[in-house]
């Protein structure tokens, strides 16, 4: 698939009115942030532009929607391009095909390592070496002549340090530090507020469920993959909802000596698996294998079985990876 350029891109977007913009399912800092951040450059530009989600925004990301979201796939009397944001393909939009096809033109910005074959886009591009989806965003916004005001800044600076891990994984760039530091200079830009609303708001609930998670880990490969597992009985246990386990990953990564973690999290219909690799394990190779994907070190995929099922198939193919 050709990997048009930002220019190109922008050129397209100019003439355009009438824009629905889709993150991902389970949308992440990275998937809102830069389609907030879109769409208000869209709007600053005259055009009609809507985030189109069906799934409540996660607690400690809701600053982001500043009131781009909707789930009416009517919004719009007519919506003259669709585009995916920070994923590629049907599945990953799961729940609002119908708002999706009635886009003329079809484009799809990512930054993963493969983008899926279902649709045909008139236009796509994807950057894998690139930590998030916010700083292509970043570049398309200025390549349309937009203002980067200080709502766009903080969009684009949640998407960037959700992605990087608050920069301290291995994907953060030079670029990812440029960008962030050219907000600076815009009057009330705040860095920590922003890490403050998105890493600093965990309910007691939440609190005590991720003790009970890290209480419970199971490890393989001589202490080198950790597993955690969420489930439903859990969440009502501890009063909480599968959106406040955020982080919860990173806590597991944390430990001293663990190469790879996955957090298993039971929704009524699957079981999703959020992997991570600390320094030399390729986790998106395995996460392929189950029609998932993501990046080299940070990758998902999906189960349809139980969570007993979905660690007996997840975690041999893991080990594989080890040294």
């Amino acid at each position: 698939m050709m990997n048009d350029s930002i220019r190109s891109i922008a050129t397209i977007i100019r003439e355009l009115d009438g824009i629905l913009i889709f993150p991902h399912i389970n949308m992440d800092g990275d998937a809102l942030g830069s389609c907030s951040a879109l769409c208000l450059a869209l709007r600053s530009l005259g055009k009609k532009a809507y985030v189109m989600i069906d799934q409540p925004v996660p607690k400690n990301l809701d600053f982001l929607e500043c009131g781009c979201c909707t789930d009416d796939d009517s919004v719009l009397d007519e919506v003259n391009l669709s585009l995916m944001i920070d994923c590629s393909g049907m599945k990953r939009i799961k729940g609002r095909e119908a708002a999706w096809n009635r886009g003329k033109l079809k484009g799809c910005i990512d930054h993963h390592q493969k983008g899926m074959t279902d649709i045909r886009y008139d236009f796509f591009r994807t950057e894998p070496m690139t930590a998030a989806t916010g700083e292509i965003i970043y570049n398309l916004i200025k390549a349309l002549d937009v203002e980067i005001t200080l709502d766009i800044a903080n969009c684009i600076f949640a998407a960037i340090t959700t992605d990087t891990g608050n920069f301290q994984h291995s994907n953060t760039t030079k670029q990812s530090h440029d960008i962030c530091g050219l907000f600076y200079k815009i009057e009330g830009f705040d860095s920590k507020k922003i890490s403050a609303l998105i890493y600093d708001r965990r309910s007691k609930e939440a609190l005590r469920m991720e003790s009970k998670v890290l209480g419970s880990l199971n490890f393989y490969g001589n202490g080198q993959i950790a597993v955690g597992v969420v489930s439903q009985a859990l969440l009502e246990e501890c009063g909480c909802t599968m959106d406040e386990t955020e982080g919860l990953i990173q806590r597991i990564m944390s430990i001293d000596g663990i190469e790879i973690g996955v957090l298993f999290k039971q929704n009524p219909d699957c079981v999703r698996a959020s992997i991570r690799a600390k320094n030399y394990a390729n986790v998106e190779s395995v996460a392929r294998k189950f029609d998932g994907g993501g990046h080299v070190r940070a990758s998902g995929c999906t189960f349809y079985g139980t969570l007993e099922e979905a660690e007996q198939d997840l975690v041999p193919e893991l080990s594989k990876l080890l040294k």
